[in-house]
This record gives structure tokens, C-alpha cells and sequence, in this order.
């Protein structure tokens, strides 16, 4: 899967304890994540679609269409995560063209993957 550039420097890290919800479905968008360390599941509440691991992000689509989450995202193991928020992640698709072409690469890998 293409993966994000390193994000480790940036302060806003957080760490979840497996089982640990992130965000859940239907809740407003206030930032996405690009994984540190750890495995986050993507889906329904017991039923994940996908998961991601180190090097990738979740949550970008509800920034990106500005509406509600349409999925949880849960803590596998224990994960460390860099939240990027809304604001920024406008200002880095605005001034940085190649981290919007990463993030809709990283999406278009995604919907391939679960198309199968």
C-alpha cells in the first residue's frame, strides 16, 4: 500500500490500547491519522472491513467530503497515531500538491483493494 511520508515529529501523537476506539461512525470529522506504530481496524463496530498499519493514515475521507465518519476506527493493538487536524490537512492539500496526490493515491489503493 503507498504510505504517507513520516509524520514522527509532529507533537499531536497520541497512543490507543487495543480494543481503544479512535473515532466511531457518524461522528463530525475533526481529524484524520497517519499511523506511528500499531494496527488500526477500519468498520463496523465488531466487523472490520480493512486495516491499516505503520505508514498509512484513516479518517482522510471525512475531510476530504466534509461529512459524518462512515466507519469506527479501533485500536488492534496497541497503536501510536499522528492526528492531522481538518485545518491542517487543508493547508497541506492547498500548499503541498503532492500530499494531496499521496492522500487520494492511499484512498484509490483502499477502494482497489476492497473491490476485490
Amino acid at each position: 500500500m503507498t504510505q504517507m511520508p513520516p509524520f514522527e515529529n509532529t507533537e499531536d501523537h497520541r497512543t490507543y490500547q487495543a480494543g481503544e476506539v479512535i473515532f466511531r461512525k457518524g461522528e463530525a470529522p475533526d481529524a484524520m491519522f497517519v499511523v506511528l506504530d500499531g494496527i488500526v481496524a477500519i468498520g463496523n463496530e465488531d466487523d472490520p472491513i480493512d486495516r491499516v498499519g505503520a505508514g498509512s493514515i484513516f479518517g482522510e475521507m471525512a475531510l476530504v467530503d466534509d461529512a459524518p465518519r462512515s466507519a469506527t476506527a479501533r485500536a488492534e493493538t496497541e497503536c501510536k497515531v499522528v492526528a492531522i487536524s481538518d485545518d491542517r490537512f487543508h493547508s497541506l492539500v492547498e500548499e503541498t500538491p503532492a500530499f494531496a496526490l499521496q492522500v487520494m493515491k492511499i484512498m484509490a489503493a483502499r477502494l482497489r483493494r476492497l473491490m476485490r
